[in-house]
């Protein structure tokens, strides 16, 4: 067998050491992970949901590669949620951002009067987050953790008295402009992240991430 048909062998099956072939196979899904939360990593974002698709082996692959490349990440933590359908999804979480976004007292106002902690702390208020993501109705106030801007958070939830305006990745209601900017701060975020992941290996990644 030759060295290059070796090479596409091994990287079938996971067991090559090459650095091209880390990126050709098991680097794939991580590297598509890396884009989605990039402004999670770079905290423009305080937080990002990412559903988990494929069948139970398929989930339980790419989890265990989330586990190997997050774990003891000094600027992203995670939570699994173990959705009630049996289906899972993963809480990338920034927590200098989230604490950034949850000092806004309208915003934790907002928390309280929904059943959230009267004192915030981060462990207190991502405990109770989760509870309710694995629960069977879905917290839609995910929108002030997610970093939108609370009157389109509540004009979502029915508690708001702008009008709905319009949509980019979520709906806008009452004035554009501070909505816009929070979006196009999310996108500066993701594009500089793009780049990087394009640049750089998975272990090169891991490094700096």
């Amino acid at each position: 067998m030759s060295m290059n048909n070796k090479c596409i062998n091994d990287c079938d099956n996971g067991s090559c050491g090459s650095k091209s072939c880390e990126n050709k196979t098991n680097s794939s899904y991580i590297k598509r992970i890396i884009r989605l939360i990039g402004p999670v990593i770079l905290g423009s974002k305080p937080a990002e949901i990412v559903n988990i698709p494929g069948g139970a082996e398929d989930k339980e692959r790419k989890l265990k590669e989330i586990k190997e490349f997050f774990e003891g990440c000094k600027k992203v933590k995670y939570e699994i949620i173990n959705v009630s359908d049996n289906s899972k999804r993963v809480l990338f979480i920034n927590e200098k951002s989230m604490n950034r976004c949850l000092n806004d007292k309208k915003c934790r106002n907002f928390l309280r009067f929904l059943g959230y902690a009267k004192e915030y702390t981060f462990e207190d208020y991502m405990k109770e987050l989760v509870f309710r993501l694995e629960s069977e109705e879905f917290p839609h106030e995910i929108g002030i953790f997610l970093g939108y801007p609370l009157k389109d958070v509540l004009g979502f939830m029915g508690y708001g008295r702008k009008e709905f305006v319009e949509v980019c990745s979520w709906r806008i209601y009452g004035d554009k402009e501070p909505s816009y900017k929070v979006y196009n701060s999310f996108m500066r975020d993701k594009m500089k992240m793009h780049d990087l992941v394009e640049k750089m290996s998975v272990s090169e990644l891991k490094a700096v991430i």
